[in-house]
């Protein structure tokens, strides 16, 4: 497909995922008591596909599985419990993007911090460790606008939506967990991501 006809796609699709609406929660999480062990939970989604990705594991925090949108959704974000969505525009940076409602999956999202380690897990039990290095905060001017700018609430400086996608998820390696902030009676008020480096890699 030529160039000028893909970027506005690419465009309008990260400004759906920049959206990332909540919806209610259906079921509880798991709690920290709750979780297996990374090998185990490792067995618990193995398929025997090495390239796919299938889980997340932070130790003390969460155990979730993950999966893909499906073709053509670059919106789709999982309403299932405990689970977190692969952002397949992401992995066209290099960057592996995984997004979660902030009444679901996302409320543990929020819970990691810096210094954590994340893993992921893929359908061979194979896995790979990341460190978190930060979070990022944003203010969504209109959180209903596609096009709304972003208020970094850190460095107290505007982005447009393409601009925060870019300074997020332009970064090959890169692990990013991306959820909804709730503030002011608006679920939608806000966006987190948590930002990691690769740390390792495991049997």
């Amino acid at each position: 497909m030529p160039r000028s006809s893909a970027r506005p796609r690419i465009v309008l699709s990260l400004l759906f995922a920049l959206l990332l609406a909540s919806f209610p929660a259906r079921a509880g999480a798991l709690g920290a008591a709750d979780l297996p062990l990374l090998k185990d939970f490792a067995r618990l989604v193995s398929n025997g596909e090495a390239d796919t990705l299938r889980g997340i594991y932070v130790p003390g925090v969460l155990a979730s599985w993950i999966v893909p949108q499906p073709d053509g959704e670059t919106n789709f974000v999982s309403e299932t419990e405990n689970t977190l969505t692969q952002f397949g525009l992401a992995a066209r940076f290099g960057s592996t993007g995984l997004l979660a409602h902030n009444t679901l999956a996302g409320r543990d999202v929020s819970r990691v911090k810096a210094g954590q380690v994340i893993y992921l897990v893929y359908g061979d039990g194979r896995t790979e460790s990341f460190i978190v290095i930060q979070t990022l905060r944003f203010r969504a001017l209109d959180p209903q606008d596609t096009r709304s700018l972003f208020f970094d609430l850190d460095q107290s400086r505007f982005l447009t939506a393409s601009q925060l996608f870019l300074k997020v998820y332009h970064h090959p390696g890169r692990v990013v967990l991306q959820t909804c902030i709730d503030a002011e009676d608006e679920p939608s008020w806000g966006r987190l991501f948590v930002i990691a480096e690769p740390y390792g890699t495991g049997p």
